[in-house]
């Protein structure tokens, strides 16, 4: 433990920065592929990017705990429980993994575990005090959350909520209304990409008033993200 207590003094600050650029190339570069026509890309592209957005934001801003923490959670999170899965998948007749490994496993587990040890460190470190200044925020989140909860239950409400929470937390109001936006960004491409392949009679009432309440809540968060921008 005084080992992981003490890794911020072991790395220091610009080592700890160029490891973090290190890793959200990766991410970036990870995330491109091969999503099919405009639309669907655009789907899964723009809510990642923004997240990434609010990352680099918080670690621009020296909010480096929560930064390391909402990468992690972001996109690292199940990495280890996957790499555990592929270790234990090992058969011997035919011998070898049946969740296989390759070498990109090897780089998100090194990734995983480094962004655990720093997270732990820089609790320890710094001592965050996890405090919400911002009371109309988490009103917009338990809306959110909501909202999340009435189109796909309670388990994706709680993924969508874990980044908007850290920011809420530990980050900055900015961070957090683009970690929010992030979760409805793929519903405008999703509802366009519906619309022009779909005949419009065919698709059920519910899915236009949950587009339409995403659609509102895009409008308030980037009216939020222009106030925020306003005040610096």
């Amino acid at each position: 433990m005084n080992f992981i207590k003490g890794l911020t003094s072991k790395i220091n600050e610009l080592a700890r920065l160029i490891i973090f650029v290190i890793i959200v190339g990766y991410v970036v570069f990870s995330i491109f592929g091969n999503y099919g026509t405009i639309l669907p890309t655009l789907e899964a592209i723009v809510p990642l990017a923004i997240i990434l957005t609010g990352i680099v934001y918080l670690q621009l801003k020296k909010k480096e705990f929560a930064a390391h923490f909402a990468l992690f959670v972001g996109f690292f999170l199940t990495v280890g429980t996957n790499f555990v899965n592929s270790l234990l998948s090992l058969r011997f007749k035919p011998f070898g993994f049946a969740i296989p490994l390759d070498g990109e496993s090897f780089i998100q587990i090194i990734a995983f575990l480094y962004l655990l040890l720093m997270v732990v460190s820089l609790f320890f470190t710094n001592k965050p005090k996890a405090k919400v200044t911002r009371k109309d925020l988490l009103f917009t989140g338990i809306m959110v959350g909501v909202f999340f909860y009435l189109r796909g239950g309670i388990y994706l409400s709680i993924a969508k909520l874990l980044l908007p929470a850290i920011s809420l937390l530990f980050g900055l109001p900015l961070a957090t209304i683009l970690f929010l936006l992030a979760g409805v960004a793929d519903v405008p491409f999703d509802f366009l990409f519906r619309i022009l392949n779909q005949n419009v009679l065919s698709i059920p009432i519910s899915y236009y008033l949950f587009s339409l309440f995403a659609f509102y809540l895009i409008y308030g968060a980037v009216k939020g993200i222009i106030g925020e921008l306003n005040k610096k």
